[in-house]
């Protein structure tokens, strides 16, 4: 329990308690039924006074001199205390938007997370190593204590045009559809291609026969997360030492290693694997070619011919990496 609902708690238990003693002084003294003094009480306390109820007994004239101050100045701090946690909320919740809303507007290159269930909390946490800018979309209200603060969301249906127009993907540099329902995704990925063709989408799959459909609505890349995680416990009592050694390189946030993309430059059109000297100069492991034409090379020759957005896939230590990146921008 947060410090603002504890103290709401607490002075709502005290004017109970108060309420409760005035009740009580009031139908012992006066002689009122239930209803009648709990009519009674609440005139009192809110200062109403409608002159059909008074006190007539000394005893109930000291109950209401002694009472009546305590529980209106309770009543009193009570409303005030509510009224002003909700004028503060509504300010603070357009201010929060509007910085929010500008914060986005500013992006550029970013991604867009559309629905925040384990799988997006994981994307958006792989995000965050890397640096990238992010905004998370979802439906659910509650997901919003579980998003980073610095991270701008948006509470809507990802699948709608002005949602996604809202989140920046005409400026965004790729979409990752989340959730756990096939369909919705589905849609979500057939919305972000109409709006900007242009953007990576990638989509998760819970059924085998949806990644075929995702594919043709234009997703870039199918996840399907329950095979990934089926074939990774399987191998991982088949070949423990193979899988911990593709472990190292995929959780790179907890290794020095990692793996890197590093996208051709025209300027190096025509160069061989060998004068990237990948292997003496930066000690760094070329995996494999990924070519335009979606032909994979795996572990090319050194006399292998680089062609115009060719993607390599290295392997080594970050500094390393990061220092051919800086040299070959």
């Amino acid at each position: 329990m947060n410090k603002r609902n504890k103290s709401i708690l607490i002075f709502s238990s005290v004017l109970l308690f108060f309420v409760i003693i005035f009740l009580i002084g009031l139908m012992w003294t006066e002689n009122l039924p239930l209803f009648d003094g709990l009519y009674m009480t609440i005139i009192s306390i809110l200062g109403v006074g409608y002159g059909d109820y008074v006190p007539n007994t000394n005893g109930g004239k000291i109950t209401a001199m002694i009472l009546i101050p305590i529980t209106l100045g309770l009543s009193s701090y009570l409303l005030t205390y509510l009224a002003s946690i909700l004028i503060e909320g509504n300010l603070t919740n357009k201010w929060e938007r509007k910085r929010m809303n500008k914060q986005i507007s500013s992006m550029k290159n970013h991604y867009i997370i559309c629905g925040y269930e384990r799988v997006g909390e994981e994307v958006l946490k792989e995000f965050i190593t890397h640096e990238y800018e992010v905004v998370v979309i979802d439906t659910d209200e509650g997901v919003t204590e579980r998003i980073p603060e610095d991270v701008p969301y948006i509470i809507d249906d990802a699948k709608q045009n002005h949602v996604l127009e809202k989140a920046g993907i005409n400026r965004a540099k790729g979409v990752v559809a989340t959730t756990s329902d096939d369909s919705l995704n589905l849609f979500i990925t057939l919305t972000a291609k109409g709006i900007n063709a242009d953007v990576e989408v990638t989509a998760r799959a819970e059924q085998n026969e949806t990644e075929k459909k995702l594919k043709r609505a234009g997703a870039d890349q199918v996840v399907n997360p329950s095979d990934l995680g089926g074939r990774r416990m399987a191998l991982s009592l088949i070949k423990p030492v193979s899988m911990n050694y593709i472990d190292t390189m995929i959780h790179a946030e907890n290794e020095s290693f990692q793996l890197d993309d590093y996208h051709i430059k025209q300027d190096l059109e025509g160069n061989t694997v060998d004068d990237l000297q990948l292997r003496e100069e930066y000690d760094l492991t070329l995996l494999g070619i990924q070519r335009h034409n979606e032909d994979f090379i795996h572990h090319p020759d050194a006399d292998e011919t680089l062609e115009a957005d060719d993607v390599l896939i290295l392997f080594g230590d970050i500094t390393d990496i990061e220092r051919f990146m800086k040299k070959n921008k």
